[in-house]
């Protein structure tokens, strides 16, 4: 799926589990609440911070001075980098979704190619692309419009099975692999509309909990202070309290919910439709607007590695000195494969040394192109870094891609696959949506909970491997920028090599029943990016280099 779904769909769809069948009256829907962190005497595994949640910038903290699981660059710039000053501008780019650019947290990081004249109407840089300023739109039709909805890669290699529209310009698939197909794509369809369904029955249940406490309790907004506050007169409004605290405690209020409800309308509207194609009169080269539709996720990565870093801010990038080429190449449905490759090589083109890639899918039937574009900015020296999925799966067994391992066995040198981490610590220190992978995966980083930019210059926590990715990208960029002989793979082997590591330490496997399983196990490092070590390390070999 694209950009990977929000995180908390994943609880959401738990959730359905419990939910009324499709069509019948709404019923009361029990929702698993969370258990409290729990802490090993191994390696230092913090619980949770007191309240009902992290700080906002609980990702940049450290484990030693702030007691909660996050990277340490915030430690690292105020005791290993005091006195020093970034030596380099690092361009990072984020092929995603889209980034607003007049957000005040983003306008003053954004790159500016310098090989154009904004606003002349001509292609100065003649690559194709008129006052590709801050980057490249490559999502346009044919009719120049930005591209908002697509379809799922199944869906287009399903239709191409059948000569459908959404199959036009896919290969056709083997006979045995249209069979599979159709079996994958049946039981996707049942999973969408089926999961459709039970959130509808869920808006239904959390409206009438709300209005029957609204009503009993009087005029002012539902919150869960006052809620929990409340004395029930009957055991209707018992009930009432009960389902509602239970969403509560899951991330499940009315914009959570109206959120996953347009997520998989547009997956049944679009993704799943065997007739719809963008692209039915040809592609386009693009155009410049780096925003689109929905900015929503490109802006959100954005400010996790690059945010203005100012006191006054509410969001703070995790590097200082970096300039966001905003490349949109992610519709509302599957990322295409061709499209994927051209954003890597305009990337690298335009002197990207650090490329976010927050995206995937299970099928790539493209695969060849996007590798070779990888083997491009391998061979210029730029690193890619990649969410892991969502879907809490082994991505050894399923895997997500694009991916760094190659038809030959051959693995990218120039790729870092992320995993992400929750701010509760201990035995939920794996965000229970994550994917995982002993030779897939490289590390993990928090990637629950995170507060970053939104579109229209507000703020907004989102979770998911595609926050997790961009940490990662921070940290690289921030070594970067204040060490300028180290290079892009220098920083790949730095940020491996510095891992947190927790011996002894079980967590709840992702996706799973609550099973635990060694942390060690869940990645090639067995550990959690940690920017400060990373500075430490760096500031070593700084000393030992001719």
């Amino acid at each position: 799926m694209p950009r990977h779904l929000p995180a908390f769909l994943l609880l959401l769809t738990a959730a359905c589990a419990g939910g009324a069948a499709p069509g019948s009256a709404p019923v009361p829907v029990p929702v698993p609440v969370q258990n409290p962190p729990i802490t090993v005497a191994a390696e230092p595994a913090p619980a949770a911070p007191a309240g009902d949640g992290p700080r906002a910038d609980w990702h940049r903290l450290a484990v030693e001075t702030d007691q909660v699981p996050g990277i340490g660059s915030e430690r690292a710039l105020r005791e290993l980098l005091a006195g020093r000053q970034p030596r380099r501008t690092v361009l990072v780019a984020v092929i995603d979704g889209g980034v607003d650019t007049a957000h005040t947290y983003l306008a003053p990081v954004l790159w500016r190619n310098p090989k154009e004249t904004p606003g002349n109407g001509r292609d100065d840089d003649g690559n194709g692309i008129v006052d590709d300023v801050f980057g490249w739109n490559v999502l346009a039709g044919a009719d120049g419009k930005p591209v908002h909805h697509d379809t799922f890669e199944l869906t287009r290699l399903y239709a191409a099975c059948r000569g459908l529209p959404a199959g036009r310009d896919v290969p056709k698939p083997s006979a045995s692999g249209c069979d599979s197909l159709a079996t994958a794509y049946t039981a996707k369809s049942r999973e969408v509309n089926g999961t459709l369904a039970q959130i509808r029955s869920i808006e239904s249940t959390l409206q009438q909990v709300t209005a029957a406490l609204q009503q009993a309790m009087g005029p002012g907004a539902l919150t869960r202070a006052r809620v929990e506050r409340y004395t029930p007169a009957s055991a209707q409004l018992e009930q009432a309290k009960r389902i509602w605290l239970q969403l509560a405690d899951n991330g499940l209020g009315t914009e959570e919910i109206v959120e996953a409800k347009k997520a998989y309308d547009g997956q049944a509207r679009y993704g799943l439709d065997t007739l719809f194609n963008p692209h039915p009169a040809g592609r386009v080269a693009g155009d410049r607007d780096v925003t689109g539709p929905d900015a929503l996720h490109g802006t959100h990565v954005a400010g996790i590695i690059g945010a203005v870093r100012s006191a006054a801010n509410q969001v703070q990038g995790v590097a200082p000195n970096v300039a966001i080429m905003a490349v949109r190449a992610v519709p509302d449905g599957d990322e295409r494969d061709d499209d994927v490759a051209r954003s890597i090589r305009y990337a690298v083109d335009n002197g990207a040394q650090v490329v976010n890639m927050s995206f995937g899918k299970g099928w790539s039937p493209g695969k060849a192109a996007v590798d070779s574009a990888v083997r491009y900015a391998e061979s210029k020296g730029v690193l890619l870094v990649h969410a892991a999925g969502n879907d809490g799966e082994n991505n050894d067994v399923v895997p997500s891609f694009p991916t760094a391992r190659r038809p030959d066995g051959s693995v990218a040198t120039n790729w870092l696959e992320v995993g992400a981490t929750s701010w509760k610590g201990g035995s939920k220190l794996v965000a229970g949506f994550s994917n995982y992978g002993k030779q897939r995966v490289d590390l993990f980083a928090p990637g629950e909970d995170i507060l970053s930019t939104a579109p229209g210059g507000g703020v907004k926590k989102e979770s998911g491997t595609s926050m997790a990715a961009p940490v990662v990208s921070g940290v690289a960029a921030l070594l970067l920028a204040y060490f300028p002989t180290l290079t892009p793979m220098d920083v790949k082997s730095i940020i491996l090599e510095s891992v947190r590591t927790f011996p002894g330490l079980e967590v709840e496997k992702p996706g799973g029943d609550g099973q635990k399983v060694p942390f060690a196990a869940l990645s090639r490092t067995g550990g959690l990016v940690d920017a400060y070590a990373a500075v430490k390390l760096a500031l070593e070999r700084e000393k030992i280099r001719p």
